[in-house]
């Protein structure tokens, strides 16, 4: 073998390992390695099972479904069915495709075809039958696959030109087409794969390989290849002669083939998906969270994701900003309480069942009898190996595959139970546990307790800093140890900070950070400045368990809900006083991490690499995150749409110019960056021409509301952008115009001024003419009256004495009549005249103050077995005994009134419905304890009431309506009982 070939194969081979040892952390890994997550109909989807997938050049995705075409913008999906506007004759979906000038073709179960573009839907002439794909040429012809009416071809002109048995087809059911580089057709079909060549001439192929039936799958690779999907497997064209993509695929239904760059995928008919490509052939199926294991389609969008239709709902493949190890990558258990990355960068996992060692060969188990339990910290040892904190044996040294050394409370130890490790520089080992903290030099050793100083003994944390000593985090406090001495630090004044659970030490060694149970707190070594970034700063939380920093100026926070990511420079910005909120960006599930959940109270519990990678202990495994990768997320140029746009309550299609009424008070923008990756944390931008001087941030709300603009033309512009990334991209516009009112109008005015200047000069000349005239006539009649207005005054005199009296006469009739009027001459009530009218003062008043108020209804309940029994005398007493006692239990604020007949009516004016249920009945039971002995033996009353409470809008129509209903009501239950109008 010559030197040449030695250096290929270990390349290769270094190439190979390399791979392997990064797979959980390259965007390109293995197949288990991807974010893996699925929509139903109880996330919206119509339909579950998914006919076929695409995305138009807005970036919409759209699947189709047996229950209509369903657009999605990553947060919800808007379904289109058969109608008016998308012009189909049924609901079922089952192919899409591009159209030739970037449109989406949808075509439907009957054979319908629509075209969609830029929201509007343009029908085609519908085919024979169901079209199960459809491919636009190089030249612009559209060329259709039916089942059961063969193949159709439609120029640019729209002519169509049919492919039946006639011209060869011995299959009338074409289920995948494929242009080649020749521009030659592929035809797979229930019975063969056919050929269209330039000509159009169509043929069976006589190429060799294939197996016998349907063809359901066409694609080319990479060299531009036909790659064919069989009920028998998958087949590459190689020259004259198709062969077997892999010997495992035999047998195997291939429905769908899509290339992705080197790779293949391959969606089968009931064995789920498979990729073939440099990790061999490696298979996704119900067992891995696939819902069904029939893929009926296969898509990869703008962000590289890969879509899967099946018959039980979408389900999606996806890098994602973190990667986590659990058991199925081989760690002892998926509760991870500690991960520690060591100066050889390898990283050391402590879980609930033992020790885990991830390095360039893979993932190992520590073997040991104490460290296979519960670990709660870690830390290199100095001179090699590794020193292990478990819950329930003390400390444990490792080293060469073995455990060499044992501390435990036998040998001095405050607790079995340790928390923190930490190698000091000076050669001492220092050991916080749930008692206490040791510290060890050799077989020596000292103890700090709560007696020594420390502010709790149950410490979890420690850290050597450059040069102020070793500090301690406890669950209630902090201190700092040096030169042989214990000083604590209070920091119960930062809003009742106690637990500490972790401690850095900045890059540059000017401050040390705490994780605590209130938030993060900063305490600057020049001034032993304290202060915290807190909830009232923007903090989502209270309870941070771990706090490193990055290489690129970040600050990571664990939490029991997520991993946060800080700009280092705005938190010291913020806490130095320049004021302001924190921004942050929080991971969680969404995000690669199979749980949020980041363990604490052990260390360490988040360790970074040399490269500056950040691995986080969670319940559910270690998960790791590049924050350099996180860019590559942030550079995703987002499109963005304008979904819809409201004004004062009605919608308008948008367009690129609107024109709106005059006087609007109010638009609304609503709008979707259509992104896939975690659309929940899109953030957006916006900007009104003519109302804003600059870009407005709307954080990750998808909406703008605009109110009282004034008349002129305005053009609405917004971006979108994941969290990390930058501003970059068009953004979607939308222009619209405000026509003014009359009065709004510069000409109007203009003319108004003219005319009000008019009509001041002609009132002034006619005010002057007139106090002329009036001057005149004036002096005559003095001079004319004066004589008799003396002669008068006598006269006069007496006449007015005269006239007080008969006033005073008439005046008092006018009361007495407008108290008959009023009055009902029966019972001294108000009548229905009377209480009409305050009904109708109570009602102004209700609106204007929006006081409550209620209507009673009384009614006696046989009333005329009194009138019919005794005498119509007896029950006009009756009726006048019963109106003495309604306005005897009633308020002073209430008007009672006789209705007519034996009926009374009762305003309750500031009466809510719970106060009116409790006065109608004390009048009710007022009316039943009347003692009517003295008018008849035996003889008692009783009342039916139906109460109304005023409600906004109501008319007095509808609330006697009700009223009444509910007297009605009350009689038909069984009389004296009260009925509230609902």
């Amino acid at each position: 073998m010559s030197l040449k070939s030695v250096l290929r194969i270990f390349a290769l081979a270094c190439l190979l390992n390399l791979f392997n040892s990064v797979s959980v952390l390259a965007s390109d890994g293995r197949l288990h390695d991807y974010f893996r997550e699925q929509w139903t109909t109880l996330d919206g989807l119509p339909h579950n099972t998914i006919n076929s997938i695409a995305q138009t050049t807005d970036g919409y995705l759209w699947f189709g479904t047996w229950e209509g075409v369903s657009r999605f913008n990553g947060r919800s999906f808007k379904t289109f069915g058969r109608g008016d506007r998308t012009k189909l004759p049924d609901n079922g979906v089952y192919t899409l495709e591009q159209n030739c000038d970037g449109g989406l073709l949808v075509a439907s179960a009957r054979g319908g075809i629509s075209i969609q573009h830029n929201g509007a839907w343009q029908a085609q002439e519908i085919a024979p039958a169901l079209i199960r794909s459809m491919l636009c040429d190089k030249q612009g012809n559209l060329w259709f696959g039916t089942d059961g009416a063969g193949l159709i071809r439609q120029d640019n002109e729209g002519h169509r030109t049919y492919f039946a048995a006639e011209q060869g087809l011995n299959s009338l059911s074409v289920f995948s087409l494929q242009e080649d580089a020749q521009g030659r057709i592929w035809v797979g079909t229930a019975n063969g794969l056919f050929l269209v060549d330039e000509e159009l001439n169509l043929s069976l192929t006589p190429i060799p390989g294939l197996p016998s039936g349907p063809i359901f799958a066409l694609t080319l690779d990479n060299q531009q290849r036909l790659l064919v999907g069989t009920e028998a497997g998958a087949y590459r064209q190689d020259l004259d002669k198709f062969t077997l993509l892999h010997d495992q695929l035999t047998d195997i239904a291939i429905s769908k083939l899509l290339v992705d760059e080197d790779e293949l995928w391959l969606g089968t008919i009931g064995h789920g998906v498979y990729r073939l490509g440099r990790y061999g052939l490696e298979h996704l199926g119900q067992q891995d969270g696939l819902p069904n294991e029939r893929i009926t389609a296969m898509f990869k969008d703008s962000e590289n994701s890969l879509w899967l239709g099946t018959n039980g709902g979408l389900f999606r493949l996806r890098d994602a900003a973190f990667r986590t190890l659990t058991q199925a990558q081989g760690l002892t258990d998926n509760f991870v309480r500690t991960v520690l990355v060591d100066t050889q960068q390898r990283v050391w996992i402590g879980t609930s069942k033992g020790v885990n060692l991830m390095d360039e060969s893979g993932i190992r188990v520590l073997s040991g009898e104490r460290i296979s339990q519960t670990i709660l910290s870690l830390a290199e040892a100095p001179e090699g190996g590794l020193w292990v904190g478990t819950f329930t044996h003390g400390l444990v040294k490792w080293r060469d595959g073995q455990e060499v050394e044992f501390i435990d409370r036998d040998d001095g130890l405050l607790s079995n139970e340790v928390r923190a490790i930490l190698p000091a520089k000076d050669g001492r080992l220092w050991v916080a546990t749930a008692s206490g903290v040791n510290i060890f030099k050799g077989k020596q050793f000292k103890t700090l307790k709560v007696e020594d100083g420390l502010p709790s003994d149950f410490a979890v944390a420690l850290l050597e800093t450059s040069q102020h000593g070793i500090w301690i985090g406890t669950a209630t406090g902090v201190a700092r140890w040096q030169d042989g001495k214990l000083y604590p630090l209070d920091i119960s004044g930062l809003d009742g900070a106690q637990f500490v659970f972790d401690l850095y030490e900045q890059a540059d060694k000017q401050a040390l950070w705490m994780a605590t149970d209130r938030g993060l707190i900063r305490y600057r070594y020049r001034d032993g400045h304290l202060a915290i970034l807190g909830r009232d700063i923007g903090m989502p939380f209270d309870k941070y368990f771990q706090v490193s920093e990055d290489l690129l100026g970040n600050l990571w926070l664990s939490s029991n809900r997520g991993v946060l990511r800080l700009r280092f420079a705005q938190v010291a910005g913020i806490l130095d006083g320049q004021g302001g909120q924190v921004e942050y960006s929080l991971f969680g599930e969404s995000d690669g991490m199979v749980s949020a959940q980041a363990n604490g109270g052990s260390n360490p519990a988040m360790s970074l690499n040399a490269q500056g990678h950040v691995w986080v202990a969670t319940s559910k495994g270690a998960s790791v995150v590049k924050p350099e990768r996180l860019r590559q997320f942030g550079d995703y140029n987002m499109p963005v749409v304008i979904e819809r746009v409201q004004v004062d309550g009605k919608d308008y299609i948008p367009s690129e110019r609107l024109i709106l009424p005059e006087g609007v008070s109010r638009i609304e923008f609503q709008f979707a960056g259509l992104g896939y990756v975690v659309p929940q944390r899109i953030r957006y931008r916006t900007r009104l021409d003519g109302f804003d001087q600059a870009w407005v941030s709307r954080g990750t709300h998808n909406s703008a509301e605009y109110t009282s603009l004034a008349p002129g033309e305005y053009r609405f512009h917004v971006m979108a952008s994941y969290p990390n990334g930058e501003w970059v991209g068009t953004d979607a516009q939308i222009t619209f115009y405000i026509p003014p009112r009359l009065w709004q109008r510069t000409g109007f005015w203009l003319a108004l001024s003219v005319v009000f200047v008019l009509l001041l000069i002609v009132a002034v000349k006619w005010r002057l003419l007139a106090l002329q005239r009036a001057s005149q006539r004036l002096q005559y009649k003095v001079e004319e009256q004066t004589l008799a207005l003396r002669q008068q005054t006598f006269s006069l005199q007496q006449a007015n004495r005269d006239k007080s009296q008969l006033l005073e006469q008439i005046r008092q009739q006018a009361e007495a009549f407008e108290q008959q009027a009023r009055q009902d001459s029966l019972t001294g009530l108000a009548n229905r005249r009377a209480f009409d009218e305050a009904l109708q003062r109570e009602f102004s008043r209700a609106n204007r103050q929006t006081a409550p108020f209620c209507l009673l209804l009384l009614d006696l309940d046989h009333f005329k077995q009194i009138n019919d029994n005794w005498s119509h005398a007896a029950g006009d007493t009756v009726l006048q005994l019963v109106a003495n006692t309604l306005r005897h239990h009633s308020r002073e604020v209430d008007l009672v009134a006789r209705w007519g007949g034996e009926e009374f009516a009762v305003l309750l004016p500031n009466t809510d419905r719970e106060a009116g249920v409790k006065l109608a009945e004390r009048l009710r039971l007022a009316v039943m304890h009347i003692n009517c002995s003295e008018i008849a033996a035996g003889l008692t009353l009783s009342a039916s009431l139906g109460l109304a409470e005023y409600r906004h809008g109501q008319d007095t129509e509808q609330l006697l309506q009700a009223a009444d209903t509910a007297l009605y009501q009350a009689k038909q239950s069984g009389r004296n009982m009260t009925r509230v109008a609902p």
